[in-house]
């Protein structure tokens, strides 16, 4: 009787533990239930946003360029905003081989292509890609090209400026021409150092030009700088590969310079 009495007295408590019990399984089920969308719709804005991201940082944003030739020569084919900056895909039309152009941009600065240095040419119908540093401009202006041939094509300041400036290239690039051939003609064109007493007679060479500043001035200077780089190029070949013949790679040179002076 007494142990009868003392298990109604408890049924209360576990009937409540039940309860609670499965109260709180009901709650968890519905937490479960509320979860799982509320984590797949996380997923998917975080998946909205990474690819909007991804869209604004890989994908090319073009504004269409008014263009104004001042040449026969190039056309505009194609163009492209790549991580802020604008390539522009210019066609060769001409029927000549083409060694450089000068593109004029609204806020009147200019970009001027010179392939000569690297010892190529624009062939015709060939396609160049040029990079212009942050938005698509909204006007750009073919002002010059010029041809492998030594002529020049566009808009006549234009012109008469990069005549100049490759009339001053070509006389310092003569000059330097002239120490290269005595060099090649010398006993010594075989004795290890020939590229460092090269470098040394070319950069004791005096200015011609009374104001450093002038565009003639940069012309000899970088004439300087081109043809420095090509005798370190010439170095590292030298030392990747001893066999080459120091003679051979100082005509090797003169040839270079001399096809380079051909096309200005």
């Amino acid at each position: 009787m007494t142990r009868r009495f003392l298990a109604a007295l408890s049924f209360p408590q576990r009937l409540r533990e039940s309860t609670v019990s499965t109260s709180n399984s009901t709650s968890t089920r519905q937490h479960r239930k509320w979860t799982i969308p509320a984590c797949a719709a996380v997923l998917a804005c975080t998946a909205v946003i990474f690819a909007t991201v991804g869209s604004s940082r890989f994908s090319s944003k073009t504004t269409q360029i008014q263009l104004v030739n001042d040449t026969g020569a190039l056309a505009l084919i194609s163009q492209e905003v790549i991580d802020g900056r604008t390539r522009l895909h210019l066609k060769n039309i001409s029927t000549k081989d083409l060694n450089g152009f000068v593109l004029g941009l609204a806020n009147l600065s200019q970009i001027e292509l010179d392939t000569t240095p690297g010892d190529r040419v624009i062939a015709p119908g060939e396609v160049e890609d040029i990079e212009i540093p942050g938005p698509s401009p909204s006007t750009i202006t073919i002002l010059a090209v010029m041809y492998a041939d030594g002529s020049l094509e566009g808009d006549q300041i234009t012109v008469a400026q990069l005549r100049d400036r490759r009339s001053a290239l070509k006389a310092e690039l003569k000059r330097i021409l002239g120490l290269v051939v005595a060099e090649a003609q010398s006993p010594d064109a075989d004795i290890a150092g020939a590229f460092d007493r090269l470098e040394s007679a070319m950069s004791k060479l005096p200015s011609t030009v009374v104001d450093e500043h002038t565009p003639q001035a940069n012309a000899q200077r970088g004439a300087k700088e081109d043809v420095a780089s090509l005798l370190e190029v010439m170095r590292h070949r030298q030392e990747r590969n001893a066999r080459l013949n120091q003679r051979e790679l100082i005509q090797e040179l003169k040839e270079r310079i001399e096809r380079r002076i051909a096309g200005l």
